[in-house]
């Protein structure tokens, strides 16, 4: 059987791209664009929406969750990254703030703990450390508060 439409076509196509990976609407409009013109990508979108394969809302909570918890990024680089993949201002402020400040640092004094442990005997360690992360996307605050916990707990460790 041939598909005789565009719009057919366009739909298969989608519907193959969201099978590999979730992505935003306006990531995949971006996607279908490179082959269809924009009205039909667009009337795909709509279709997708409705019966429910693209969610937005969901897509941003899904990206934040695994770019602060897995990537380890702060809320700064994860919004920038949120941005390049398509996701409104409203959705990626509401997904990202629905980590509060406490479960971050415990984020970020996790992976100082794992990765950063041998650096935090010396000073130019601190600072490497610190640089580290702040170019991660952390605030210097949250640096400060998760190191000394981590120091803390090497302390109690010895």
């Amino acid at each position: 059987m041939q598909l005789s439409t565009d719009y057919e076509k366009a739909k298969n196509h989608a519907l193959k791209i969201l099978a590999m990976r979730d992505y935003s609407s306006a990531g995949l409009s971006a996607k279908l664009c490179k082959y269809y013109d924009e009205k039909t990508a667009r009337k795909v979108i709509t279709r997708l929406k409705n019966i429910g394969c693209i969610n937005d809302e969901i897509y941003s909570e899904k990206l934040a969750a695994h770019l602060l918890k897995t990537k380890h990024y702060g809320k700064r680089k994860a919004r920038y990254e949120m941005k390049l993949k398509g996701v409104s201002d409203d959705l990626i402020n509401a997904a990202i703030d629905a980590f509060d400040d406490d479960e971050i640092i415990e984020i970020i004094a996790e992976f100082v703990a794992k990765k950063y442990r041998d650096y935090l005997a010396d000073w130019q360690g601190m600072k490497k450390t610190t640089d580290a992360l702040a170019r991660r996307g952390y605030d210097y605050d949250d640096i400060k508060i998760a190191i000394s916990q981590v120091k803390k707990e090497m302390e109690n460790d010895e």
